[in-house]
C-alpha cells in the first residue's frame, strides 16, 4: 500500500484517497524506472461500497452501488509483440516483472502456476483461468481482461486490437487489497482503459483525456461486460457484474440503481443521506477471496433452490414491486416442492432455503432503498433512520443466511451500533472484507477509538460518492 495515503489519528487509521495528480506523477516516474521508457497515458478506476445487493446481482436482483475516490491506477505504455509486462507496486503482491506471452491467453489453456522470477527479476507466465479454487494470480485479472477484449473486438470494430498489441503496465492502487471494496474489479477497469487508449481504434483516435468523452453510455457497459467475463471465464469467480458496472458507469455524486435484469441504470441523489452524516467503509484487515470456493458455493446453494422453483433468474420469483410478504409466499412453495426430498442437486436442502432467503429479502430491501432515493425524501431524520435500518437488516442476512460474514465483522457492527450509528452491514462477497457504516460526524471519534480496541488492522475509509474509471 502507498504510504501517501496512510494516515494516524489518535484512534484509527484512516485510508485517504490521495492526491490523483501526485500519484499519476510517482507513477510515470516508477514506470520510467523499470522499463527504461516514458508511459503513454495514465488511467484510474475506483473501487466500490454498496448501500444494498449483495449475493444477487447474479440472480438478476437490484443493487445500489456508488463508486469511491479510492481505486486502482495503471500506467501504460505499448508493445507491438504480443507481449504484456507488468508489475505492481503494492508490497504484499509485488513480485517483480510478470512477462505474458499473449499468443498463449484464453480460457482453455492449461491451468499453469506463474513461473518463478529469474535473475533480471521478471517471470514468463502461461496466462490462464485459475481453476477448481486455486490461487490466482493478481496478474490474471490483468491478462484476463485483454483476451476479454480482443474477443470484444471481434465483433465491435471500434474496440478491435491492433495486430501484434502487448503493452507494459505499473499498477498502484489506494484500495486495501481483499478489502472488500472491489480492488479487483478497479483494476480489471483501469487495465480496460488503458488497453483501450492504446490499442483499439476508439483509443487512438480519441488520445488521453479525449477518451472520456469518446466513451459513450452504450461503450462503458459494454467493457464493463467484458470485464465481468474476463473475471468469471478467466479468473474463474463468480460474480455478477456489480463491482465492473459501478467502476465503469459511476456518476459523481451519486448511487448507481443497477437493474441486473438488463444492467439499466438510474444515478439516484444521496445528499438526503449525508447532510448530517457520513458513510464510513471499515476494512477489517481480514482479507476476502472470491475465487477460493466459498463464494460460488453460496451462489449453487441459491441457484439450485431457483432450479426447484422454476426459475433461472431468482428475480423472476417476485413481484415487479416486492414486498416481505411475496417472499413469505415464495419459501412456502419451496417448502412445498423440497418436502419429499433429501438433498437438492447434492446440496442441502436447509441452506439452499437460507440462501434463498437471503436473496428474495435483500431484493426487497433493494426495491425499497430504490424508491425511497428516487422519490420525495420524507425529511433527513426520517430517510437515514429507514436507511440506517436496511442497512443493519442486510447484515443480520449476510450473518444468518447468506452466512458469509464472520466474528470481526459481526463485532464491528455491533460495536457501530452500540455507539450511535444509524446502520452498519457487511458489504463485498464476504469471508473477510469491510463494514459500511452510516454515523454522524460526531460519533466517529469515539467510535473510531473503539474499533482501535478491537483490533490494529481496522482501517477507515471515507465513502464519498465518485466518477467512473477515466484517463487522467
Amino acid at each position: 500500500m502507498a504510504q501517501w495515503n496512510i494516515v494516524r489519528t489518535s484512534d484509527a487509521v484512516w485510508l485517504a484517497p490521495g492526491e490523483p495528480r501526485e500519484i499519476e506523477s510517482d507513477l510515470v516516474s516508477r514506470f520510467q524506472e523499470e522499463y527504461g521508457r516514458a508511459a503513454s497515458g495514465t488511467w484510474f478506476a475506483p473501487g466500490r461500497a454498496n448501500l444494498n445487493g449483495e449475493h444477487i446481482d447474479f440472480h438478476a436482483g437490484r443493487c445500489l452501488p456508488m463508486a469511491l475516490a479510492h481505486g486502482t491506477y495503471v500506467a501504460a505504455a505499448p508493445r507491438t509483440d504480443s507481449r504484456l509486462r507488468l508489475r505492481t507496486l503494492d508490497a504484499s503482491l509485488d513480485d517483480g516483472v510478470s512477462t505474458v506471452a499473449l499468443d498463449q491467453i484464453g480460457p482453455a489453456a492449461p491451468a499453469e502456476s506463474a513461473g518463478s522470477a529469474e535473475s533480471a527479476g521478471s517471470a514468463e507466465m502461461a496466462a490462464h483461468p485459475a481453476r477448481n479454487g486455486d490461487a490466482e494470480h493478481w496478474s490474471h485479472y490483468v491478462t484476463g481482461v485483454l483476451w476479454a477484449l480482443r474477443e470484444l473486438g471481434r465483433t465491435q470494430p471500434e474496440f478491435q486490437l491492433e495486430a501484434g498489441f502487448g503493452a507494459d503496465i505499473l499498477v498502484i492502487s489506494t484500495l486495501p487489497i481483499g478489502g472488500g471494496l472491489s480492488s479487483s474489479a478497479a483494476l480489471e477497469c483501469a487495465a480496460m482503459m488503458a488497453f483501450v487508449a492504446l490499442g483499439t481504434p476508439l483509443g487512438l483516435q480519441n488520445p488521453l483525456q479525449d477518451l472520456n468523452a469518446a466513451l459513450t453510455r452504450e461503450n462503458r457497459k459494454q467493457l464493463a461486460a467484458a470485464c465481468v467475463r474476463a473475471e468469471v471465464e478467466f479468473v474463474g469467480a463468480g460474480t455478477g457484474g456489480l463491482d465492473q458496472t459501478i467502476a465503469m458507469r459511476a456518476r459523481p455524486g451519486k448511487v448507481l440503481s443497477l437493474d441486473c435484469r438488463d444492467f439499466t441504470v438510474q444515478p439516484l441523489d444521496i445528499g438526503c443521506i449525508l447532510r448530517g452524516y457520513r458513510l464510513i467503509a471499515v476494512d477489517t484487515g481480514e482479507a476476502h477471496r472470491l475465487a477460493d470456493g466459498k463464494f460460488g458455493d453460496r451462489r449453487a446453494d441459491a441457484e439450485a433452490a431457483a432450479h426447484l422453483l422454476g426459475f433461472t433468474r431468482l428475480r423472476d420469483a417476485l413481484p415487479e414491486k416486492p414486498r416481505k410478504a411475496d417472499v413469505t409466499h415464495v419459501l412456502e412453495e419451496f417448502d412445498r416442492l423440497a418436502e419429499q426430498l433429501e438433498t437438492l442437486d447434492g446440496r442441502s436442502i436447509p441452506a439452499c432455503r437460507r440462501r434463498l432467503r437471503h436473496a428474495l429479502t435483500e431484493m426487497v430491501r433493494s426495491e425499497k432503498l430504490h424508491h425511497l432515493l428516487s422519490g420525495e425524501a420524507y425529511g433527513v431524520r426520517h430517510v437515514t433512520s429507514t436507511v440506517g435500518d436496511i442497512l443493519t437488516a442486510g447484515h443480520m442476512s449476510m450473518r444468518d443466511d447468506a452466512e458469509v460474514s464472520f466474528d470481526v465483522a459481526d463485532l464491528i457492527v455491533e460495536t457501530a451500533l452500540a455507539h450511535g450509528a444509524e446502520g452498519a452491514r457487511l458489504i463485498g462477497g464476504g469471508f473477510g472484507g469491510s463494514v459500511l457504516v452510516l454515523i454522524s460526524p460526531a460519533a466517529i471519534p469515539r467510535l473510531s477509538a473503539a474499533f482501535e480496541r478491537i483490533s490494529r488492522k481496522i482501517r477507515l475509509l471515507d465513502v464519498v460518492p465518485s466518477a467512473a474509471a477515466h484517463a487522467l
